[in-house]
């Protein structure tokens, strides 16, 4: 594959560009100046145009810094985007393009070690923010901020309209994900989503996210949950929409090949994952006979486009806590 970091030179020259930790390659705009936060944004696979744009138009966007981090996804089209949207930054900006994928908290992990500000905001690249003040009430959360601190705005699926084959992940995001600041709150360590989060560096630095998850589920809840045993953490409605949608066979993926990552946090969380429902299934299904069979019953139950939605809801529930009981 050829250096695409460095094949830039040429189109973008006002940029500089060279090497950092372990080979990735780094990109600047060059633009230098004291900022409030920075806004650290993980990439892999997921193109950040919308998000990059709608920030850039914000009246505080001069006044943040700008972190890409390309967590290995070998595509040289997306890689001349990104850097596209470094260079249209009104603040400072860089884009870091690691070879190989090491997975979400290695990206994340990465961020922090490149910022330079004490807040970090942290977005998914599949995320747009729902207002025009979205980087202003953070901004004002950080002045009224006495203390070091995590701040969670949460998400919603208002700019995005579901198809037959998002419709699953939809509904799924909607009953469990999507929640106000309120209902949030009643579980400030387990309803963390890092899609979405301003944090404080020491918070970071007094607790890493954890390299040991690897591939997609659980690390933000098991750092959420590590989080709020040494400081606060606030929730407010200060949203952004998940864009990026899976398909059901790529959520089913997901959550099938998220087994072991949920076993390294019941292991960890004892007592958190005994409030958990998916816990308390996965433990019952455990005991019952035929499990392969009832699992492949409700995999296929949760793809049956023409079932009604709350069916397809119970079974992919059930076919999650299934593969989760094998780990346990």
């Amino acid at each position: 594959m050829p250096d695409t970091a460095f094949t830039l030179q040429s189109e973008t020259a006002a940029f500089s560009v060279g090497r950092t930790h372990a080979g990735e390659a780094v990109l600047s705009n060059g633009i230098s100046g004291e900022a409030a936060l920075t806004v650290c944004v993980p990439c892999y696979h997921d193109s950040a145009r919308p998000l990059i744009a709608t920030l850039t138009r914000m009246p505080d966007a001069a006044r943040t810094t700008l972190l890409l981090f390309d967590d290995g996804s070998a595509d040289d089209k997306m890689t001349r985007e990104l850097a596209r949207q470094v260079m249209a930054w009104p603040g400072p900006a860089r884009l870091l393009t690691a070879k190989q994928n090491r997975g979400r908290s290695h990206a994340r992990n990465r961020l922090v070690a490149m910022a330079e500000t004490d807040w970090i905001l942290f977005i998914d690249a599949d995320m747009r923010p729902d207002n025009d003040t979205f980087l202003s009430r953070y901004l004002e959360a950080i002045r009224k901020s006495e203390a070091p601190a995590l701040v969670a705005g949460g998400f919603t699926l208002w700019q995005v309209q579901p198809t037959q084959q998002t419709a699953l992940h939809a509904a799924q995001s909607a009953a469990s994900e999507c929640l106000t600041a309120e209902a949030r709150s009643r579980a400030p360590g387990r309803f963390v989503f890092t899609s979405n989060i301003l944090v404080h560096k020491d918070v970071l630095k007094a607790v890493p996210f954890d390299d040991g998850f690897s591939g997609w589920g659980w690390e933000d809840v098991d750092w959420g949950l590590r989080v709020s045993e040494r400081f606060d953490i606030k929730h407010i409605d200060n949203t952004t929409t998940h864009l990026g949608l899976d398909t059901t066979n790529d959520l089913l993926k997901k959550f099938g090949s998220s087994g072991a990552n949920f076993a390294r946090l019941v292991e960890r969380h004892p007592e958190a994952a005994k409030s958990m429902r998916l816990f308390r299934m996965a433990q019952r299904v455990k005991r019952l006979p035929l499990g392969g069979f009832w699992k492949a019953t409700s995999k296929l139950m949760a793809r049956t486009t023409w079932m009604p939605m709350k069916a397809r809801l119970m079974a992919l529930k059930f076919y999650r806590a299934f593969c989760y009981s094998e780990h346990l």
